[in-house]
């Protein structure tokens, strides 16, 4: 037998497997090249080529680092044949190699090409977003997906890639089977056969720890230049879903506690961060910062006005500040905005509905790392920061109206456990199949159901109804008798946009479509009997997600959504309101304080957000850690806690990047400390 099988076996074997692992390496660079030629701007480029070149070669790393890590278990099993001494042991690991190469290969090029499809859609590599696709509406996903024309190559290049693989596989086996020499060793020594297994498992141990540093190749490795695009470029799609999953898993179980992942020691020096912003300058306690009082008002006991908050589908601000005659995409919208309360410097709470869903309804930011909460057990549990428990004191009829299925996140429990007195979803309302599209019914029967809501002559109690639109969302359906005005669009925002999404004609008309809904449910109020006594509060979830070919610069109008609101005037002279300062920062959290203190006197409410109407200065900040206050802005990077130092211009709403200040040193300790009170407040929530 061991004529038979020898240690010239296994080294000749291990020379046979580097072919098929070559052959991988090359596409996996040909991947990274398609990506950049696919997803690069290249007059940014330009000057940072030598960065290029350095995420070319990061990537190769990267790429070598997982060919090591699928290679390990083959190097462990031909050291045990090694060991064992057994001819029919070693044919039975090629015929598993066989199996084993094809099946793998084919996994990661199939977890790359949905990365890819991901990176497509949300500029970033996977994160815990992926999960949304199980928690998402799935059925209306999949019909997206498949209105995307490059599904169909990315599908057909797999099909090929697959059969391609499983062939180098079984040329593999073959070569292995038959086992062509390459090296004989009759007449080596035992301590030189030893040392050269030793070497081929330290190899493949180096190669995939992945650097020689005191840490092995990961993530924070990736930040190799200022530019956003090429730290992404260099990074293997399976490291981020190794992570991901991680987190997901860790998640789970609610194990994530940020104080941690922050440093931080204590509750204490948590708060001491906060002191950034002077109203928590004598902040003790964590009730210091959630726990607020609206001030007595006894107009408002009076009036006692309805409050509507809008939540609109896709309502970016890009589209907003590039208004014009030829790129009319506010439509009747605009006379609205030219009347009213306008924030600009809004961000949204994230890049996904449900972020905006929460933040709004819960009154905390949505926290980086660990998983919206409708997708844990925290969902069961009514926060005592919930929008409607004020209402609910002070007598208010509660109503959340979604545009889709109430089923969507279990959107209808949610809403439920946190107190509101009633909800309504698609499945509420029955229309023609015209009046529907893939994620639910048209804007215009939305605002249907939100007048007869405030109509109904049966509910006597002053109402507060929150409306989540579903119309802006791909694939975009305009209304079949839709006449849209004028789309010509800007460069600046082309620049933002693929050739695929330019085509699109349907994503700016819908977009318009939607704004002149709104334009008209609003129009309808005003001339209503409740126009005096009812506030009407909108803002986006996120922003348009066509708009996907940012710059550092551009970090601000990535996240924008704009934040209006129509106040009734005998609530503005009650509160005493004249001059509002629209340039202040605000975020999704600071909505429900704003509406609480227009609506409601003496009442008790608790929220990590605070009054925009009386606020003299405010941090704007979201969950991918873009934070603005004032003229200044920073990007936080959780991969090594470094940050972007940006000076920020109110006119167009651009960054520029800029020398690192104190100031920005002390955005970042805010946000990093307002994200671990909130998780702090998250994991101590008693009601």
């Amino acid at each position: 037998m061991e004529e038979k099988f020898n240690f010239n076996v296994i080294l000749n074997s291990f020379v046979l497997i580097i072919p098929i692992n070559i052959v991988i390496l090359i596409f996996l660079t040909i991947y990274r090249l398609f990506f950049f030629v696919y997803f690069a701007d290249f007059s940014a480029m330009l000057s940072l080529k030598l960065y290029v070149l350095k995420a070319f070669w990061m990537g190769f790393r990267f790429d070598l680092s997982i060919l090591a890590y699928i290679n390990a278990p083959i190097t462990l099993l031909f050291v045990l044949c090694l060991l064992l001494k057994s001819d029919s042991f070693f044919k039975s690991i090629i015929s598993f190699i066989k199996y084993y190469y094809s099946i793998i290969f084919s996994l990661l090029f199939l977890a790359i090409f949905i990365d890819l499809g991901f990176y497509s859609y949300f500029k970033d590599h996977y994160n815990l977003m992926i999960f949304g696709f199980f928690e998402d509406d799935t059925f209306a996903l999949i019909k997206t997906i498949l209105c995307d024309y490059r599904f169909y190559g990315l599908v057909i290049a797999f099909i090929i890639l697959t059969l391609f693989i499983f062939n180098l596989s079984k040329w593999t086996y073959k070569e292995l089977k038959y086992n062509e020499r390459f090296f004989n060793t009759l007449y080596w020594k035992p301590f030189k056969k030893f040392a050269v297994i030793f070497l081929i498992l330290a190899l493949n141990f180096i190669f995939a720890r992945g650097s020689f540093s005191m840490f092995p190749l990961g993530l924070f490795y990736s930040q190799i230049s200022p530019n956003q695009f090429i730290n992404k470029l260099c990074v293997n799609p399976i490291h981020p879903l190794a992570d991901t999953i991680y987190l997901k898993i860790k998640n789970a179980n609610n194990s994530i506690d940020l104080k941690e992942v922050f440093k931080y020691k204590n509750q204490e020096e948590v708060i001491n961060d906060l002191t950034v912003l002077s109203k928590y300058n004598n902040a003790t306690d964590i009730k210091d910062i959630f726990y607020k009082t609206t001030k007595e008002n006894n107009a408002l006991q009076t009036i006692k006005p309805n409050v509507i908050l809008i939540v609109m589908e896709g309502f970016g601000e890009m589209p907003v500040i590039n208004n014009s005659e030829k790129f009319d995409v506010l439509g009747e919208l605009k006379q609205h905005f030219s009347k009213d309360i306008v924030f600009n410097n809004f961000l949204a709470a994230g890049f996904i509905t449900i972020h905006a869903i929460e933040s709004m309804t819960l009154g905390i930011p949505q926290r980086p790392y660990v998983n919206q909460i409708t997708q844990t057990q925290d969902a069961f549990c009514q926060f005592a920061s919930s929008m409607v428990l004020p209402y609910k004191n002070a007598g208010y009829r509660s109503t959340a109206i979604y545009g889709g299925s109430m089923t969507w996140r279990d959107l209808e429990g949610f809403f439920k456990v946190q107190g509101f007195d009633e909800t309504i979803g698609e499945g509420n309302v029955h229309v023609e199949a015209d009046d529907r599209h893939s994620w639910g019914i048209n804007d215009d029967k939305l605002y249907e159901l939100l007048e007869k809501q405030l109509f109904d002559e049966d509910i006597k109690e002053p109402q507060f109804i929150y409306a989540i639109t579903t119309q802006t969302h791909p694939p975009y359906k305009v209304p079949g008798d839709y006449q849209s005005l004028p789309l010509e669009i800007p460069l600046s925002i082309q620049k933002m946009m693929s050739s695929k999404d330019l085509k699109n004609k349907n994503l700016f008309k819908v977009y318009q479509y939607a704004n002149n809904q709104l334009a008209k449910f609003i129009t309808d109020i005003k001339k209503s009997k409740f126009a005096d006594n009812t506030i009407i509060a909108v803002t986006g979830d996120h922003n348009l997600r066509e708009l996907s070919n940012y710059v550092p610069e551009e970090s601000f109008v990535r996240y924008a959504v704009p934040f209006y609101l129509y106040i009734p005037q005998q609530i503005k002279e009650s509160l005493n309101i004249q001059k509002v300062n629209t340039d202040i920062c605000g975020s999704h959290i600071d909505i429900m304080p704003t509406l609480y203190n227009l609506s409601l006197s003496s009442k008790e409410y608790v929220s990590a957000g605070n009054n925009l109407l009386d606020c003299d200065d405010n941090i704007a900040f979201n969950t991918d850690g873009v934070v603005l206050r004032n003229d200044i802005a920073i990007k936080y990077n959780f991969v090594d806690d470094s940050i972007q130092s940006f000076s920020f211009d109110n006119k167009n709403k651009m960054l520029s990047v800029t020398e690192e200040t104190q100031e920005h040193i002390s955005l970042k300790k805010y946000y990093k400390a307002i994200m671990t009170i909130s998780d702090i407040f998250v994991k101590n929530n008693t009601l």
